[in-house]
């Protein structure tokens, strides 16, 4: 175990409920593109590879951030960069409002992820620290949940909000919500004051660079880094281009896309709860047959998703990738946490989560030019989302084929 010891009482449900709706704003960024590219599109008078990398653009800076992201965490402490993040983030998504142009727009939307792409290390950082081990799953769904229910929210809301006030509105609106977060954060985020030594430090310990080589030459994070990629890769491949696709190959409106799309996402909202709570309770092979089920589930919806016409099991078929997907994403850091000293949680949980938003960045672009490559055809994103799912079955069958470094640096006993 830890020789850290949390020597300064602190409320960890009001730490946790903190972080909770700060990643539902900085959800609001991240899903409320997907729901605006149309009326964007219809300005700019964009190809679907443009709107692709409009799309993608974001992801990239929130790639490029997660390991910088999960080492500044381990080097500054979790407060200063959660509330810097907020308010760049916010900055940014005011000025992707302004924009002029599809070339500013990728650019604000670029430093929008930039900015974004250090909360989410940060916060899990936060939560090996703040909870004990035994309640980390559980504490990591709670926190992750919050996408889910901006998901299930924005479906409908900013459809409402496009319509009546436009999408640079939106955007505005968002950027207003960040900045009263970070208004709560300042006098309510109070983290533990760790003893390491005898000396007192405000969760700032500095990871030993031995123990973030070691991180480095593990097998098992290699294999969580390609899992996370595809995971990710299927969750945005379907969140970005889902609405456009009902609205132009299956002929339904905004409106009406935007309510279809709350049943996928409720199902994923029950599967991130009951992953997280299931995770605490399982044993590591247990979970490890568990994510090859889940993967294998994935492959198997999304290509009947595509062979079907119709529109009812289209959304069941989605309903049951997304609830799939979505605790799969969960367990990657459950295990994450479980494996590695929370000294270095925030740069192993940002290495991941690296190779997760690259999955991120390359599905909205990759599908972008199959569509036009395919003269406005879905079918072939279908296939090579069903190749993606293979690929993550491949990838969770390889996590436990070696034995990672097991030194104490690392890796933390379980008694």
């Amino acid at each position: 175990m830890e020789s850290n010891n949390i020597k300064e009482s602190v409320n960890k449900n009001l730490i946790l409920i903190l972080l909770f709706f700060g990643w539902c704003v900085g959800n609001l960024n991240r899903f409320s593109i997907n729901y605006a590219i149309l009326g964007i599109s219809k300005d700019f008078v964009l190809s679907a590879s443009t709107q692709g990398f409009i799309m993608s653009s974001f992801f990239l800076g929130y790639a490029l951030m997660q390991v910088p992201g999960g080492w500044l965490a381990d080097k500054f402490g979790p407060k200063k960069v959660l509330v810097s993040s907020i308010l760049i983030w916010s900055l940014f998504a005011a000025f992707s409002g302004m924009a002029w142009s599809s070339s500013s727009l990728i650019a604000f939307r670029f430093l929008l992820g930039l900015s974004l792409g250090a909360f989410y290390p940060t916060a899990v950082k936060t939560i090996s620290q703040v909870f004990p081990r035994n309640e980390q799953g559980k504490a990591i769904s709670i926190f992750l949940v919050s996408g889910v229910i901006i998901s299930v929210i924005s479906s409908i809301l900013f459809a409402w909000i496009i319509g009546k006030m436009g999408w640079h509105a939106l955007f505005y609106i968002i950027a207003i919500t960040g900045v009263i977060m970070a208004a709560f954060y300042l006098p309510l985020l109070k983290l533990p004051v760790i003893t390491q030594n005898g000396v007192e430090t405000q969760n700032n310990t500095k990871p030993k660079n031995s123990a973030l080589n070691q991180i480095i030459k593990d097998p098992f994070i290699w294999s969580m880094f390609l899992a996370g990629f595809c995971v990710s890769l299927i969750t945005w491949g379907i969140n970005s281009w889902i609405p456009t696709y009902l609205v132009q190959a299956r002929h339904l409106s905004l409106m009406a896309a935007g309510k279809w799309q709350m049943m996928p996402a409720i199902l994923g909202l029950f599967a991130m709860l009951a992953s997280g709570f299931i995770s605490d309770k399982l044993k590591t092979k247990t979970v490890r047959i568990l994510t090859m089920v889940l993967s294998i589930l994935v492959a198997f919806s999304i290509f009947i998703m595509y062979r079907t016409s119709s529109l009812t099991l289209f959304f069941v078929l989605e309903g049951i990738t997304i609830a799939c997907v979505t605790a799969l994403f969960v367990i990657i850091n459950s295990m994450i946490m479980k494996q590695f000293s929370s000294k270095v949680t925030g740069s192993a949980i940002g290495l991941v989560n690296f190779g997760s938003q690259a999955g991120s960045f390359t599905a909205p672009f990759v599908i972008g030019i199959i569509v036009d490559a395919n003269k406005g055809s879905f079918d072939m994103t279908f296939l090579f989302l069903t190749v993606i799912g293979i690929l993550c079955i491949a990838a969770f069958g390889t996590a436990y084929l070696k034995k990672g470094y097991s030194s104490s640096v690392i890796k933390e006993n379980i008694t």
